[in-house]
């Protein structure tokens, strides 16, 4: 019997350790609670604006079932618009090169190609004018051969030669280039001086006015000399029938003299003059 109520202390004892613990733990935890609710009621201003600034309440409204509000689209930059060009014209190329940039959806322009030209309608290309015949005609010049005694004779030589309308400038042009080879080959030369020069020639009735350089002036052939260079341009000058005598002007001036006191040649000089 007295071991029955030993344990009977006992066991009532341990229950009642038990049962005062479990009290105190529920009151530290009610004790914690009411401190926590006392800190989120002081602090409740600044966790409403955490929760806001961090989105939390729209997170937690997702995860509930909510879908969220679909963000606004974003605006659309309108495609850029082709301008056609007249018809007839060939669209214009944007600077800086062949390509053109367009927007999405946008269909480049299609370039069209211009279609090849018929052989038919291109022009007839100008044909280079082939040069006609050169007229000419047949002039009488006097050149000179020296025999093997000195003695001057004058000879007539028919020579072919580009026509003009100035026939008396051509003959006497080709009188100053001196003979041509197949005179040379006959022994003709001429006593005009070398670097002579027809300046002007004019026709004023019958006298044909001829206008030398001052190399006319000089001849190495002495008094001779100066009367042949004299007889081949008067010969050849006369030979025209429009053409009685001729008057010797050197550098547009008349001289008394062709070679100081050589040949007068002061008034015109013709064949019966030598």
């Amino acid at each position: 019997m007295a071991g029955s109520r030993r344990g009977s202390r006992s066991s009532s004892s341990s229950s009642s350790s038990k049962n005062s613990r479990v009290g105190a733990g529920c009151l530290i935890w009610l004790v914690a609670l009411c401190v926590v609710f006392v800190l989120v009621f002081a602090n409740l201003g600044r966790i409403r604006q955490t929760l806001e600034s961090t989105k939390f309440l729209d997170i937690v409204s997702t995860q509930g079932g909510r879908e969220p509000s679909a963000p606004a689209p974003a605006p659309v930059a309108p495609a850029p618009q082709v301008q056609e060009e007249p018809s007839g014209k060939p669209p214009k190329k944007p600077a800086g090169g062949d390509a053109v940039t367009v927007g999405p959806g946008t269909k480049p322009a299609p370039v069209e190609t211009p279609p090849p030209e018929s052989p038919a309608a291109k022009p007839p290309e100008a044909q280079p004018e082939k040069p006609g015949p050169v007229k000419t005609r047949s002039a009488a010049l006097y050149f000179v051969k020296i025999d093997g005694d000195g003695v001057i004779a004058r000879h007539e030589v028919k020579r072919t030669i580009p026509a003009t309308d100035s026939p008396l400038t051509d003959a006497i042009g080709s009188l100053l280039r001196g003979p041509g080879e197949e005179e040379l080959r006959k022994e003709l030369i001429t006593l005009i001086p070398q670097g002579t020069r027809l300046l002007s020639a004019q026709v004023r009735g019958t006298t044909a006015y001829l206008n030398f350089s001052e190399a006319f002036m000089y001849n190495s052939y002495g008094i001779e000399g100066y009367a042949g260079q004299l007889k081949q341009v008067v010969w050849t000058a006369t030979a025209f029938p429009t053409v009685q005598d001729v008057q010797i002007l050197v550098e547009g001036q008349r001289r008394d003299f062709l070679g100081g006191e050589g040949v007068y040649i002061g008034q015109p000089l013709s064949r019966n003059s030598f």
